[in-house]
């Protein structure tokens, strides 16, 4: 237990003691009142004082993380930074996209920045979504997964020249997320 706070007591004794001495000399209270206020406000500050808080709050022990790389934070980070306030796919993400599919596109021998090799890209990833990729505006949580479906229908460079051309991105969309395989 800490020592008493003796200048708390000290302080409150000598107060209440002068007031009680003012209330005395202007007759207000008899001197037996002053003296059982005073011994009152001494009491009380002695008490206050002896029970003062003197443990601090307790803390939780502090918890080792260990940060590696591609680890939860990396998933958590990456989960956190796709959507913006607006509900729509973040500029960062959508960079990401575009650069995976153009990768995808020169790995299959079609230039995406080249407007004469359009048609290619076209054909590769479905009119739509090689449109959709084109644009300005930000896609919506079901564009890039479309976008991401065209992307991974590519698959890995192919090692001969295609005999079989892919097919192109479906033209019905779902309607709801029920619908989505």
């Amino acid at each position: 237990m800490r020592p008493w706070n003796r200048r708390r007591i000290v302080t409150v004794t000598t107060v209440t003691g002068l007031i009680a001495a003012g209330l005395v000399f202007w007759q207000i209270i008899s001197l037996w009142h002053a003296i059982a206020a005073v011994a009152l406000a001494v009491a009380a500050s002695v008490l206050w004082s002896g029970t003062e808080a003197t443990v601090d709050d307790p803390q939780w022990p502090p918890v080792a993380i260990e940060a590696r790389a591609g680890g939860r934070h990396d998933v958590s980070d990456l989960g956190w930074s796709v959507f913006g306030r607006d509900g729509l796919i973040t500029d960062r993400v959508v960079r990401r996209v575009r650069a995976l599919a153009a990768d995808r596109l020169r790995a299959h021998g079609v230039d995406p920045s080249d407007p004469a090799a359009r048609p290619d890209a076209e054909r590769l990833l479905g009119a739509r979504v090689h449109r959709q990729l084109l644009s300005h505006a930000p896609p919506t949580a079901r564009t890039m997964q479309t976008w991401l479906d065209a992307i991974e229908r590519l698959g890995a460079a192919p090692t001969t020249a295609p005999a079989v051309v892919p097919t192109a991105a479906p033209t019905t969309v779902p309607t709801t997320e029920e619908n989505r395989a």
